[in-house]
C-alpha cells in the first residue's frame, strides 16, 4: 500500500474514533432537528411533514440498539462520515491519483464539516454518503464498463433520494456529464444507464404514493423554502458566501473555487477525470447562489457539492498553499470544539450565540419531568415544534406531544389532540411568553406556573414559560 493511502487510513481511522468518542464526552443536548427526526422514529413511514424518511429510519436503527438515549440517536452520523470519507478518498484517487485524493481528504477533514457531519444527526450526513457513494459507484460503471455498478449507483442514488430530494440534482449533474463529455456520450444509449436511474425511481416510488396520499405535503413545504422573494436580495447573497467560508474555511473555500473554475475549463475539453467532480458540484453550487440572490439559502444546503468541489480543490491546491489551508482549518476546527469558552467575549445575545441551540434542553427536560409528575400527568402542548420535540426526548413525554398554533409541522400532521379532551395540560412556551389567546380559550381555567431560566456558567442563555391548563374543551 502506498504511503499516501496507509497515511489516509490512519488519520481516517483515529478521527472515526474521536468522533465516536465526542459523543460520549460532548456537553451538548440533541439539537431542535434532531430531537425532531427522534419523534418521527418513533412512528415509521414512508415519509414525513417535510422530509423523506431515511433520517428516521437511520435514527430507528441506532436507538434500536442502544435505547432512547442522545449517543445512539447520533451515531450513524460519525458512521456515516466514515463510510463517506472512504468513498471520496478512493474516487478521488480512481480520478487524479493517491496524491490529490489524500490532499483533497485532508482538506475536507479539516473544515467544519467534519464536526458537524459526524456529529450531529440530521438529514445531511445519509445525504452526502449517498452522494458520495452514487458518484464513486458511477465512475466505475463507467470505467470498468460493468452493469452491476451502474445498478448499484441506482441503488444508492435511490436511497439518497430518501434522505433529501437534493438528491435529483445529481441525478441530472451525472445525465449532463455524460452529454458534455464527448468520450462518454455513448452511454447516453445504453440501456445500464436507464436502468440504473429506473432502480432509483422505483425506491423513491413508495414515497411518493405517501406523498400523493398526503397531498404532496413534504414535495409543497420544499418548494416553499426555495421559492424567490419579492426582489433581489444581496444581503442574503454576501450571508451565504460568508456562510460557506466559514463552513469550509477561507481558504479551502478559495480552493473550492479555484477547483472548479479548473474543472470547467478542462470539462470543456472533454476530459472525464475533470467533468464528474464539475458537474456534480457547481450544478448545486450554482442552484444555491442563484437562491441566495432572492432570499435566505441556508449554509448547509450546499455540502453535497463539496464532494466533487473539494476533489477538484485537492487538485489545485498544493505546496505552501495546501499546508496554509490545513493550518487555517486547523485553527478553526480547533474554535469550533472550544466554542464555549468564548460565549463570554462574543457580542451576540446569548441565545443567538452559535451552541446555544444545542444547550438546556436536557435541564428542561427534567423540568417537564417534574412537574408533570407533580400534576398528575398532563399531556404536553405549544406551539414551537423545536420545543416540543426536545421536552418529548428529554422530557420522555413522547407521544403525548401535541401542538397548537405556530408554524406547520409533523406534530400536526400526526393530529391526535381531540383524544386529549377534557384532560389536563402542561404547556411550554418560548421566552417570557404570555398564553397565547387560541389556547387560554382552549381550556377552562389557565394558570402560570414558572419562568424557567437555563443558566450556564452564569449566563443565562434562554428561558421558558410554563403553564398549567385544566380541562381541555372543543378546538
Amino acid at each position: 500500500m502506498m504511503k499516501k493511502e496507509r497515511l489516509f487510513w490512519i488519520i481516517w481511522g483515529l478521527t472515526f474514533l474521536w468522533l465516536l468518542f465526542y459523543l460520549h464526552i460532548t456537553p451538548y443536548d440533541l439539537s431542535p432537528d434532531e430531537a425532531y427526526y427522534w419523534t418521527w422514529s418513533k412512528k415509521l413511514s414512508l415519509g414525513y411533514y417535510s422530509k423523506p424518511p431515511m433520517v428516521a429510519f437511520l435514527i430507528k436503527v441506532g436507538t434500536f440498539l442502544g435505547g432512547d438515549k442522545a449517543i445512539f440517536v447520533r451515531i450513524f452520523a460519525p458512521i456515516l462520515w466514515a463510510l463517506s470519507g472512504i468513498c471520496f478518498f478512493y474516487l478521488a484517487r480512481n480520478l487524479f491519483g493517491v496524491e490529490v485524493a489524500f490532499r483533497a481528504f485532508m482538506l475536507s477533514l479539516l473544515t467544519l464539516l467534519t464536526p458537524l457531519m459526524g456529529f450531529v444527526m440530521t438529514i445531511d450526513p445519509p445525504l452526502v454518503f449517498f452522494w458520495t457513494s452514487t458518484l464513486f459507484l458511477f465512475w466505475l460503471a463507467l470505467k470498468k464498463g460493468r452493469a452491476v455498478y451502474f445498478y448499484l449507483s441506482g441503488l444508492s442514488l435511490g436511497l439518497g433520494l430518501l434522505s433529501k430530494y437534493t438528491m435529483a440534482i445529481l441525478g441530472v449533474s451525472l445525465f449532463l456529464y455524460l452529454l458534455f463529455t464527448p468520450s462518454l456520450r455513448s452511454y447516453l444509449k445504453r440501456k445500464e444507464l436507464y436502468l440504473c436511474f429506473f432502480i432509483a425511481s422505483g425506491l423513491f416510488l413508495p414515497h411518493l404514493i405517501w406523498e400523493a396520499k398526503y397531498g404532496f405535503i413534504a414535495f409543497r413545504h420544499t418548494a416553499s423554502l426555495l421559492e424567490k422573494g419579492p426582489s433581489f436580495d444581496p444581503l442574503s447573497f454576501i450571508a451565504f458566501l460568508g456562510s460557506q467560508f466559514l463552513l469550509l474555511t477561507p481558504l479551502a473555500f478559495l480552493l473550492f473555487l479555484k477547483g472548479l473554475w479548473r474543472g470547467f475549463k478542462e470539462s470543456l475539453k472533454g476530459d472525464p477525470s475533470y467533468g464528474l467532480p464539475f458537474w456534480s458540484s457547481s450544478l448545486l453550487f450554482g442552484v444555491c447562489l442563484l437562491k441566495s440572490l432572492f432570499g435566505p439559502c441556508y449554509a448547509n444546503w450546499g455540502a453535497p457539492a463539496y464532494v466533487g468541489g473539494l476533489i477538484l480543490a485537492g487538485k489545485v491546491g498544493k505546496g505552501k498553499t495546501f499546508l496554509i489551508s490545513l493550518l487555517i482549518g486547523a485553527f478553526f476546527i480547533g474554535v469550533a470544539y472550544n466554542a464555549e469558552s468564548l460565549r463570554r467575549f462574543s457580542p451576540l445575545p446569548q441565545e443567538d450565540f452559535p451552541t446555544s441551540r444545542l444547550l438546556g434542553w436536557k435541564e428542561l427536560g427534567e423540568e417537564v419531568k417534574s412537574l408533570r409528575k407533580t400534576l398528575g400527568d398532563p399531556f404536553v402542548l405549544g406551539t414551537n415544534r423545536n420545543i416540543l420535540s426536545e421536552v418529548a426526548f428529554y422530557g420522555e413525554a413522547f407521544p403525548r406531544v401535541y401542538q397548537y398554533g405556530g408554524k406547520e409541522s409533523q406534530f400536526e400532521l400526526w393530529g391526535g389532540l381531540k383524544r386529549e379532551k377534557g384532560k389536563d395540560a402542561l404547556i411550554v412556551l418560548g421566552g417570557n411568553r404570555k398564553l397565547p389567546s387560541h389556547l387560554e380559550r382552549a381550556f377552562s381555567k389557565c394558570t402560570f406556573l414558572k419562568e424557567f431560566p437555563v443558566i450556564k456558567n452564569g449566563l443565562r442563555i434562554r428561558s421558558f414559560s410554563l403553564y398549567f391548563c385544566e380541562d381541555l374543551k372543543d378546538l
